[in-house]
């Protein structure tokens, strides 16, 4: 057993409680149960090392033959689990890191997320060698824009950071409704209805403003279950994302990318 729980303890204190309790190496104790120790008065032992209190920053001890006084210090878990509180010194394979040191299951709806902008990410380098193959240097300037901020959005929700409100495309929020909303005036086209004869370039372009959509709603679901949309932020630059990706589309339809 790598991670000691306070349950496993209390049924094993249920005839007796020892004054020593030996951690093997490898095995964590989960907060609870070095609380339940303490309060309990059994002291740790960590392999073979001689006893010391199970929680962490115990008061000083007197050491007899120096009549000096010294820290018991206990070395502290790498990891905790954000769903439990659990304790790991090693990640374990079905875990990753959510944020800072704290874990999380592989199929946590925020990873679930970030799986998606890394789809995201290989859709757009794929769309970028097309369109350099195809001489379309300002296409993949604008491709280059989407890439960074689907990276600075990777990078912002692992560090827990917000999102900057900055323009897409060189457009604000006014400017970026405007032009999807008006493209006739803006472009030279009218709205777009996807078909198969639009072209390579235009319907990739769609495949991905598409991607971005899911992967809104993937935010949707997984903020909503872990900060109760106290980060609209991102949501908000993933729906920018997919009126610029619309607007790319409508500027290849115009010919503003040969």
């Amino acid at each position: 057993m790598k991670v000691i729980s306070e349950s496993y303890l209390r049924d094993l204190f249920r005839k007796d409680v020892p004054e020593t309790f030996r951690l093997e190496e490898g095995q964590i104790l989960t907060p609870s149960a070095s609380q339940l120790l303490g309060e309990k008065g059994v002291k740790v032992v960590r392999g073979v090392e001689e006893p010391c209190t199970s929680q962490p920053g115990a008061a000083p001890k007197k050491t007899e033959a120096e009549g000096k006084t010294e820290e018991t210090k206990v070395a502290g878990p790498r990891y905790v689990s954000a769903i439990d509180g659990g304790l790991y010194e090693t990640k374990p394979e079905h875990m990753t890191q959510l944020t800072g040191n704290r874990l999380v299951p592989k199929d946590h709806p925020r990873i679930v997320f970030r799986g998606r902008l890394d789809t995201c990410q290989g859709e757009i380098l794929l769309l970028q060698a097309k369109a350099h193959d195809a001489g379309k240097k300002a296409l993949v300037a604008d491709l280059s824009e989407i890439l960074e901020w689907t990276r600075d959005i990777m990078r912002r929700d692992v560090l827990d950071t917000p999102v900057p409100d900055k323009p897409i495309l060189g457009l604000s929020d006014a400017e970026l409704r405007a032009h999807s909303h008006n493209p006739k005036k803006y472009y030279g086209v009218g709205h777009l209805l996807p078909a198969y004869d639009m072209g390579e370039m235009i319907l990739r372009l769609n495949r991905l403003r598409a991607q971005i959509r899911e992967m809104e709603v993937s935010a949707v679901s997984a903020l909503k279950e872990t900060f109760h949309l106290d980060k609209p932020d991102i949501v908000q630059a993933l729906n920018r994302m997919s009126s610029a990706i619309y607007i790319m589309m409508l500027k290849d339809k115009g010919g503003m990318y040969t």
